[in-house]
C-alpha cells in the first residue's frame, strides 16, 4: 500500500476523532471514570486497523470509533438517570480520613497505602492528619480534602 494512502487514511481518523471529540469530549475529559479511560484507550486500537490496511479497513475503523463514543453517551445517560447504576460502575466517594483520623479498612476498601494518603493531604498544603476533617477518595481517584476548623478541634 502506498504511503500516501495511509497519510491520507491517518488524517481521515483524525479530522473524524477532532470532530467527535470536540463536540462529544468535553463531558468524557472532564471527569474521566473507568469507562471514559476504557473507551479512550479503545479508540486507539479501534482505528488503529485503518491506519494500516485498506480503505475498508478505514471505514471499518471509523464506524468502530463512532460506536464506542455513541455506546459511552448511553451509558452516561443512564448513569445520570439511575444513580444506582452511577454506583455500580463508576463507584462512590470513600471517605478515608474523618476528624483528622485514619480509616484503615476504608484504605483497604480502595487498595491505598497510609503514606499514598498523607502525600495527597500534604499536596494540598495539610503538613498533619489532624489539620483535616476531611479526606475523600472521589469517583475520577482525586483525594479532596476538607480541613479542619478552629471551631472543629474545640
Amino acid at each position: 500500500m502506498s504511503l500516501l494512502i495511509v497519510v491520507g487514511q491517518t488524517l481521515a481518523i483524525y479530522v473524524f476523532l477532532v470532530i467527535i471529540l470536540s463536540r462529544l469530549g468535553r463531558s468524557l475529559m472532564a471527569g474521566l471514570t473507568y469507562s471514559n479511560y476504557l473507551v479512550v484507550a479503545l479508540l486507539g486500537s479501534a482505528v488503529e486497523t485503518g491506519l494500516y490496511h485498506g480503505s475498508s479497513a478505514l471505514s471499518a475503523g471509523l464506524v468502530s470509533a463512532g460506536t464506542l463514543i455513541l455506546a459511552n453517551l448511553i451509558t452516561s445517560a443512564l448513569m445520570n438517570r439511575w444513580p444506582r447504576l452511577r454506583r455500580l460502575l463508576a463507584g462512590a466517594p470513600v471517605v478515608l480520613v474523618h476528624d483528622g483520623q485514619l480509616l484503615p479498612g476504608r484504605l483497604r476498601q480502595v487498595r491505598l497505602t497510609e503514606q499514598e494518603v498523607r502525600t495527597a493531604i500534604r499536596k494540598r498544603g495539610y503538613d498533619k492528619l489532624s489539620d483535616v476533617r476531611l479526606a475523600v477518595i472521589e469517583q475520577n481517584g482525586e483525594i479532596g480534602v476538607v480541613p479542619r476548623t478552629r471551631r472543629d478541634r474545640r
